[in-house]
């Protein structure tokens, strides 16, 4: 008899120490008396992406409305919310797509739903040459403005607990968006992406192309907060190291300024930025390329710009389409992250040319219906632009400093009639070929190259100055 109180407390420890119910009741339970499983251990996740570009393409908005990581047996959404983007303006520049929390995991593929895809394109049939838009269909889909691709990713993506990995997506709009015999857009688009892991300290993974509202600023806390132009705030941290435009500080920054940003995504999230510019201490934004200067030449009374990105989404002004905004009273030009005392001299209202990508800053004139946009300022901007490389065009002065000619089939090639002329020094990057020695060897090869375009004072074309220059394979 003495034997059976004895077990029972040997089954009741053994069950202690199995299911943590001893003495608790039905009612007291925790997760695990439940069977349910441990919480799943979480990471995150973020995406940059950019773009390899279809010359006669102008713009090429599509909603990226859901990217599914796949590991074999289960898929997680890794967008926090859906995100329509310009591909076509993304030649060289990276921007934040998404930032999630993912259970930790190995990755293999992932499912991208796209959907309404529209493009505005070069419409040579016209004359003068003008700009077409049109509403895209999804090749070999049921849906035509909805399709899902999926991609194979070149490496495993690893998530840890607690950490932070980054996808960068490449949308290559030369093989996706298709063309007639003519080169003329036929808005069947066939998606060709690449999707590449990466970690946050890679080239891929860093952000420059970011813009938002200014909503506050705790200088106290090292940052500010941003509202994007689809709603979202995000947080940017800085530090000693962050370089801010003109004489602004963290502690100068006021709304409704708009503010560019450059950094590094961070695992809460948050963007800690190695340079703030601030494109307009008022409330209203516009960006694109110029395709046309009035009068042509002299100082500009206006500007027509294809637009790419608006703060906030201004009535009347529609991304995608062109639109002339008169610079008349524009007292204020400058250039991104260039302060020098001759940043004025290189850049003001009579070496505004075609091509140019500008930021345009100012405030709405309420008092009209729909409002107007009055700008104040006039900012050049970075871009990229794609082109063969003309053969026997490299000329090498000593190491990187040099120049090179591409023949552009866009709004270069038309404005121009020309090749677009391109300068390097010792500071331009050539990420995947051996500098200029390399690019003089490389032939007739497609180029992709980054940087500021300024009106040559011997010729009075654009000529782009290359922060980055990039062999397509």
């Amino acid at each position: 008899m003495r034997r059976y109180p004895i077990f029972l407390i040997a089954l009741c420890a053994a069950m202690l120490a199995l299911t943590s119910c001893g003495g608790a009741g039905a009612s007291g339970t925790t997760a695990n008396n439940n069977n349910q499983a441990p919480p799943v251990q979480q990471g995150a996740t973020f995406m940059t992406a950019e773009d390899t570009p279809l010359p006669a393409v102008l713009a090429f908005n599509v909603a990226v409305s859901s990217v599914m990581l796949n590991n074999g047996t289960t898929s997680v959404e890794a967008l926090a919310a859906p995100a329509t983007v310009d591909f076509a303006r993304l030649i060289g520049l990276r921007t934040l797509l998404s930032f999630n929390s993912v259970p930790a995991g190995t990755y293999n593929s992932a499912t991208i739903k796209l959907d309404t895809p529209v493009i505005s394109f070069l419409d040579l049939s016209t004359n003068p040459p003008g700009v077409g838009t049109i509403n895209g269909t999804f090749a070999g889909s049921a849906t035509p403005t909805s399709t899902t691709v999926t991609v194979a990713l070149n490496q495993a993506m690893v998530v840890t607990s607690n950490g932070l990995a980054g996808l960068h997506m490449h949308f290559d709009l030369r093989d996706s968006i298709q063309v007639d015999g003519t080169g003329q857009v036929t808005g069947v688009v066939n998606p060709q992406i690449q999707l590449n892991p990466v970690q946050p300290t890679d080239q891929d993974a860093q952000i420059t192309d970011l813009r938002g509202g200014l909503v506050s600023v705790n200088v106290a806390g090292n940052a500010f907060v941003i509202q994007r132009p689809d709603g979202k705030d995000i947080t940017i941290d800085v530090n000693s190291s962050t370089t801010f435009s003109g004489s602004n500080t963290l502690a100068s920054l006021a709304p409704p300024a708009v503010i560019e940003v450059d950094g590094q995504v961070q695992n809460d999230g948050s963007i800690l930025a190695t340079d703030v510019e601030v494109v307009s201490i008022e409330s209203a934004f516009i960006s694109g390329r110029i395709v046309n200067v009035t009068p042509s030449s002299g100082a500009a009374t206006s500007l027509t710009i294809l637009v790419d990105e608006e703060v906030p989404a201004l009535t009347g002004i529609p991304v995608g389409f062109p639109v002339t905004i008169d610079v008349s009273q524009v007292q204020i030009y400058d250039i991104r992250h260039i302060d020098n005392w001759f940043t004025n001299f290189l850049f003001n209202n009579t070496t505004l040319v075609p091509g140019q990508r500008v930021g345009i800053g100012g405030h709405l004139d309420t008092s009209q219906n729909p409002p107007v946009l009055v700008p104040k300022r006039v900012m050049l901007r970075r871009q990229g632009v794609e082109g063969n490389l003309v053969s026997g065009s490299v000329q090498i002065v000593s190491g990187n400093q040099g120049t090179f000619q591409i023949q552009n089939g866009n709004l270069f090639g038309y404005v121009l009639g020309a090749p677009l002329d391109v300068s390097t020094d010792n500071k331009t990057r050539f990420p995947n070929i051996n500098g200029l020695t390399g690019l003089q060897a490389a032939g007739a090869a497609k180029v992709a190259v980054e940087g500021l375009i300024l009106k040559d004072p011997n010729t009075g074309n654009p000529r782009m100055y290359a922060q980055g220059v990039k062999v397509l394979q």
